[in-house]
């Protein structure tokens, strides 16, 4: 299906277009100014757009629900005028500036990793990072084991023996992440600066209830006799077995939680249904409908920014990478962006995709990133 460039342009600046035609829309104008000097005819511009609408309908048409984002259909264009190489290209909302050239830093940053801390329940602490594959621990009949794959896994070596009260704590500091197994089978992904409370074993509780600062993907096992609740800041949610996030950093001015399946109850007031996502400010819950999966993005190796602020995106930048933001000017209004990026990247890539789109620039000094705008 073709599409009217004209058309489009108007559509985008009267805030009626799609997604892909908004993209449509970036990706012609940023050929046009890759082309204006080469004197391309408005007929020849107009072929290439063709080729791009058809490239993005196709790739639209073979995508599934659950993978049908935006950035996708930038790469799917992008293999035919080999203009954004693998469609990490960002645009800054609403609208977009020329490229820029790349900006050139003093030192790198690499990206985060798998690491963590355990404490046990006698207070041993144990670096998960450097820990030799195999059992760890064994406490309150519970085996602790790390697998080769870096996964922290609780198996129930003895059910007669009671743990109550006996506690255990995983802790990533900033730049790491890590995934575990609690002893009822529970999986849990911990994103970077975030830590989690648990029983050793659930065994011989009414319920099974953890603690959480920071963030956390939870997907729950299923037991109708013993609910699973995650308690952080000001509000407790409570399943029986379901896949949801919850964002409760402690220096966020709200909790996030974002529902992908099942139903978990806020507060023992409020109920979340999938694609849901509740935002928890001043006691006040607002449930807005979202893309549930880009909640959930970190936990998939990437960055997801739907219309985000920037200073947003540098808390995220910043617990990742291990640095330190710091803004030399006022930033006036704060710019937002959208679009993907992979987390695996280095600081610089991610850096140079939010000022190519943008009157923002930055600065790397060791473990700072300075921000500022012309």
């Amino acid at each position: 299906m073709k599409k009217d460039i004209k058309e489009v342009l108007d559509k985008v600046s009267s805030g009626t277009a799609s997604a892909e035609e908004e993209t449509m829309a970036r990706l012609w104008l940023h050929q046009l100014h890759q082309n204006e000097e080469a004197g391309l005819s408005e007929n020849e511009l107009n072929e290439v757009s063709d080729e791009m609408w058809a490239s993005l309908e196709k790739n639209r048409k073979q995508s599934s629900p659950r993978t049908g984002k935006l950035w996708p259909y930038i790469a799917a264009a992008a293999s035919v005028v080999l203009v954004v190489g693998i469609g990490l290209y960002f645009f800054k909302t609403p609208s977009a500036d020329p490229i820029k050239a790349p900006q050139q830093y003093s030192n790198d940053v690499p990206a985060g990793s798998n690491k963590a801390y355990l404490t046990l329940a006698s207070g041993k602490k144990i670096l998960l990072t450097s820990a030799t594959n195999g059992m760890l621990a064994e406490e309150g009949g519970v085996k602790i084991t790390k697998t080769a794959d870096g996964q922290l896994v609780y198996t129930i070596a003895d059910e007669g023996k009671k743990s109550t009260g006996k506690y255990n704590r995983i802790e990533t500091p900033i730049g790491g992440q890590y995934e575990l197994q609690l002893p009822d089978g529970t999986r849990v992904w911990l994103n970077a600066a975030s830590s989690l409370k648990y029983p050793a074993s659930f065994y011989a509780l009414k319920q099974r209830s953890v603690e959480l600062i920071g963030e956390a993907y939870f997907e729950v096992a299923k037991d109708k006799t013993k609910p699973f609740l995650v308690k952080s800041k000001g509000q407790e949610v409570e399943v029986l077995g379901t896949h949801f996030d919850v964002n409760a950093y402690p220096d966020e001015q709200s909790i996030k939680t974002t529902l992908m399946e099942g139903s978990v109850k806020l507060n023992g007031q409020l109920t979340l249904k999938p694609g849901e996502q509740s935002v928890l400010s001043d006691g006040k819950f607002n449930v807005k409908e979202v893309n549930a999966i880009d909640a959930a993005d970190w936990k998939n190796g990437e960055f997801v920014f739907n219309n985000e602020p920037l200073t947003s995106i540098m808390k995220k930048v910043a617990r990742w990478y291990g640095v330190e933001i710091v803004y030399t000017n006022d930033l006036g209004k704060v710019p937002t962006f959208s679009g993907s990026v992979s987390r695996s990247e280095n600081i610089s890539s991610v850096l140079n995709m939010l000022a190519e789109t943008s009157n923002v620039r930055f600065a790397i000094a060791g473990k700072q990133i300075r921000v500022a705008t012309k």
